[in-house]
């Protein structure tokens, strides 16, 4: 059974930044019900519960405030959420970004999934421009990394970015997205969230391919599917060397490509 990870420990939480409160699924919901009640209905079926875990504020992370004109961040509230086992896969990545949009900050999100794994998701978002209550956000990018993933300590706070509130929380993104190994302090967090998104979508053209390739009866089909999958090889490992340091170990490399039969 997967282990199940908590935020205060992934991110190296001090005391002073945890919290433990109850959040309702009516207050997550709330934004939605008048302009979109399928999504507070969705929020309400899906969360079997959520909690507040930490605050990320400047007293008690020593990270200075940021403000420019599509966002103030002061602090950075730290949530779990639980979620129901009938959940469908795509409804759980809508209400992960629900939840980022219900809130005029970043989020730092953990959600359970019913088999006890843990997902983190984060938001590069900006304050809605159509709000008038200027109460809840507009996702940018977004990014859903398994916590199991993640290499061990590279979301502590302490070995993030710590010029400001939202250069600790852009780093936090570009980090996570590349499970904890990005490849260059270079690397921008929109970027790692478009490689990430780019290698997931490669990769599972390849296994596609790869399928098709064992199941091809024609010799010159087998050729072709071969041919196209060592050309997405190729393409998944440029995409994962521009992510990813050196030694993190990917797992397209795991994906063997079927043999040709001899030609009689």
């Amino acid at each position: 059974m997967p282990h199940r990870h908590d935020g205060a420990g992934l991110l190296g939480l001090p005391e002073a930044a945890r919290q433990q409160h109850r959040i309702t699924k009516k207050m997550l919901a709330a934004q939605f019900e008048d302009q979109a009640p399928t999504d507070a209905r969705l929020i309400a079926k899906a969360v079997t519960l959520a909690q507040l875990v930490g605050i990320l504020r400047p007293e008690t992370i020593q990270v200075p405030k940021y403000q420019d004109s599509e966002r103030t961040v002061v602090d950075i509230p730290v949530l779990e959420v639980v979620l129901a086992g009938r959940t469908k896969a795509a409804d759980r990545t809508r209400v992960t970004e629900l939840v980022h949009r219900s809130m005029a900050k970043p989020v730092v999100l953990l959600a359970y999934m019913p088999d006890c794994a843990t997902t983190l998701s984060l938001a590069l978002s900006h304050v809605s421009r159509t709000d008038p209550t200027r109460s809840t956000s507009v996702i940018d990018a977004h990014v859903v990394v398994p916590a199991g993933q993640i290499e061990p300590g590279t979301l502590h706070l302490d070995r993030l970015d710590r010029t400001n509130m939202w250069a600790l929380y852009r780093d936090l993104v570009r980090t996570a997205a590349a499970d904890g190994r990005p490849a260059s302090t270079a690397l921008q967090a929109a970027d790692a969230i478009a490689l990430r998104r780019r290698l997931t979508d490669l990769e599972l053209e390849l296994t596609s391919v790869v399928r098709d390739a064992r199941r091809a009866k024609n010799q010159q089909r087998r050729i072709e599917l071969n041919t196209q999958a060592r050309m997405l090889r190729l393409q998944i490992e440029g995409a994962a060397g521009t992510l990813y340091r050196a030694d993190h170990k990917h797992s397209v490399t795991d994906k063997r490509l079927p043999t040709p039969p001899s030609s009689p």
